[in-house]
């Protein structure tokens, strides 16, 4: 059994007893964060202090979701702290204020850069890419997690896939004790990225 797991955002959408969901529009006008979600060092840095809005839908109510890997990767005060607390070291952080277009709430979150682009996927893993370079677009299966290639980092990108982040067992303990739900933990074998 591995010690790693793929981390996915549970969204707000999915959660039994809620209403709506609330969508970050991490695409708009923000500059700086190029290149953040492929796990290498960023090129470019935002300047300044940046603001992004999180519209709700449907009726939500409550805070954003405390986890997005997409045009902005972004995670809540709460998880920072909790993926800080078990030792994950290479990351960078620029704060971001996120605020609410109904009731202009602002939540505290943080623009990640997560450094680590490990060819982790070991021989048994199921893989196609339709290019053939088997980085970034890779179709993967039954991911199997070659632990050695991990080089003990707590936290990283799949080179075979830079969309998915693999968490050790510690940082999975220390987001489950910080109370953190909005997250979910895939076992590699159980994973599927198309």
């Amino acid at each position: 059994m591995s010690d790693y797991f793929v981390l996915r955002s549970l969204p707000s959408i999915e959660a039994e007893g809620v209403d709506g969901y609330m969508e970050i529009e991490d695409w708009h006008d923000v500059a700086g964060f190029e290149n953040w979600g492929v796990g290498l060092l960023a090129e470019q840095r935002p300047t300044g202090e940046v603001e992004m809005p999180a519209v709700p839908h449907d009726g939500f109510a409550g805070p954003p979701d405390d986890f997005q890997d997409m045009s902005v990767p972004l995670m809540s005060k709460r998880l920072r702290q909790a993926i800080e607390s078990a030792g994950v070291d290479n990351i960078e952080f620029h704060p971001v204020t996120v605020r609410n277009t109904q009731t202009g709430e602002a939540y505290e979150y943080f623009a990640f850069n997560l450094l680590g682009l490990v060819a982790a996927a070991g021989p048994a893993t199921k893989m196609s890419s339709h290019d053939g370079d088997f980085i970034g677009d890779t179709q993967v299966y039954d991911l199997a997690i070659d632990e050695s290639r991990a080089r003990g980092l707590l936290m990283f990108r799949l080179k075979e896939k830079f969309t998915v982040i693999l968490v050790h067992r510690k940082v999975k303990q220390a987001i489950e004790r910080a109370g953190i739900g909005s997250v979910t933990f895939v076992k590699p074998e159980d994973f599927m990225a198309l």
